[in-house]
């Protein structure tokens, strides 16, 4: 799991405003023995263990919470004591009685317990949380029931010190919920950006003496307001919660995109996120979907530790710049794929590309070279090489692309990607490689066999 919390609270408070959809979904992961009742999210996130959603109550910062499933084994693995749920929930009442005593609760002497087996280390597959944020924070411990399941929570607030909480950037609230059920330890992690005060005071002090109180009630109300929202969301994800005993090997791992064909699967070392965003056009919502290794993307959503981080400075709402784009660490990616999908409003959007096919194939081979040789993309991308090869007949058209380069210099890639087209639909599927790295023969043929649907 390491660096889970670090490396997604960093992408998210990094990325711009998407937007989400809304009706009632059910994530299930009969592997780890959990089930998630919840209303779509603008992203979501999963892995082999772990499944997570964020949410934007105002378009600009997110929230996170994500469900995280340990075997016995990997807990004594990382504690070194032999864990059952019947040991812990054994604790968990003795936890209780010193609560409602008001006594300390290192009394009841329980790694699990304390902050100290969240924190992200190199092997430690408990790690949550970072080291500076568990140094920089006040920590405190309560207990309290979702419905029948007992949990134990970790409240951890950070200081303000955005000096020393580099890799998330923003002063955060971070909840880690504990419990536990047929002998598996889950972890609930909800985090969610802290109002900036110096900043909003900073602008207060620069606001004209007659509009002082207003600016200052304008910032309190809105702080307020997405609190709430965030704690709200909190909530939400642990009602929604519940647990069975776990089912070994019975659904692949992957994620869902219905106009590339439902199931995707992935290699279970796999993550992935995946986001709505309808922003770029209301009529053409597009369904986007990140996968590499773990190991790879942890690394890629936390900037070079040696690096200045240029991004403290701007405003989280704004797009990475070039100077930001230098210090995300893209030595530590070895292969990604990118899908895409797209159902637009209008039954007849792409439909041009169908009017005269042969006019289309030679002006899209044409826009598609002349395009990555443009000097805004070769600013944060450089192509030696680009092959192409477009077919549009029948209402169905394809653009194939390979080809390598370099993403400033410091990381070499190849290219394969197909993108799919009927009148009102659009699909995209991308593998990315470094350096020479082939695609994994099962992965390639699951690529081939995704076909975009027209409906």
């Amino acid at each position: 799991m390491g660096k889970i919390l670090t490396a997604s609270v960093s992408a998210l408070l990094l990325l711009g405003s998407l937007s989400a959809f809304a009706k009632t979904i059910t994530y299930t992961d009969p592997d780890s023995g959990f089930k998630l009742k919840s209303q779509p999210s603008w992203m979501e996130i999963g892995g082999k263990n772990f499944y997570g959603l964020a949410n934007k109550p105002d378009k600009k910062e997110a929230s996170l919470n994500v469900i995280c499933a340990f075997t016995a084994k990997e807990v004594e693995e990382a504690t070194g004591e032999k864990f059952s749920t019947e040991e812990f929930l054994r604790k968990y009442k003795d936890l209780q009685v010193l609560e409602r005593n008001e006594l300390s609760p290192d009394k009841v002497n329980y790694m699990l317990f304390m902050p100290d087996p969240y924190e992200i280390k190199a092997d430690n597959k408990l790690s949550l949380t970072p080291k500076e944020l568990l140094d920089n924070s006040t920590i405190s411990i309560s207990t309290n029931k979702n419905g029948k399941q007992p949990y134990v929570y970790l409240h951890i607030v950070d200081k303000g010190n955005t000096d020393t909480l580099k890799s998330l950037r923003r002063s955060v609230d971070m909840q880690i919920a504990i419990t536990s059920a047929n002998n598996m330890l889950y972890t609930v992690v909800s985090t969610f950006p802290l109002p900036n005060l110096k900043a909003q005071k900073d602008k207060i002090e620069e606001a004209t003496p007659f509009s002082k109180k207003k600016v200052r009630s304008e910032f309190t109300d809105g702080n307020k307001e997405k609190l709430n929202s965030y704690i709200a969301s909190r909530k939400t994800f642990l009602k929604g919660l519940s647990f069975f005993a776990p089912v070994k090997d019975t659904v692949p791992f992957g994620f869902n995109d219905e106009l590339l064909g439902g199931r995707i699967k992935l290699p279970e070392n796999w993550a992935y996120a995946q986001v709505n965003d309808n922003t770029l056009d209301i009529n053409i919502p597009v369904k986007v979907t990140l996968a590499m290794p773990w190991s790879g993307l942890s690394e890629f959503l936390v900037p070079q530790k040696n690096a200045d981080n240029a991004a403290e400075k701007k405003d989280d709402a704004k797009p990475l710049s070039k100077e930001d784009i230098s210090k995300i660490n893209f030595q530590k990616i070895s292969e990604a794929v990118l899908f895409a999908s797209s159902k637009a409003k209008d039954k007849n959007t792409f439909s041009e590309l169908f009017n005269n096919p042969f006019l289309t194939n030679l002006l899209i081979d044409k826009f598609i070279n002349e395009g990555l040789k443009h000097p805004s993309v070769k600013e944060y991308v450089d192509f030696n090489a680009i092959n192409t090869k477009s077919n549009f007949t029948n209402n169905y058209g394809t653009i194939e692309l390979s080809g390598n380069g370099s993403v400033k210099n410091n990381f070499k890639f190849n290219l394969n990607a197909n993108a799919m087209f009927t009148p009102q639909t659009f699909g995209l599927t991308a593998y990315i490689s470094k350096d020479e790295k082939k695609m994994d023969t099962e992965l390639e043929k699951i690529f081939g066999s995704i076909k975009l649907l027209s409906k």
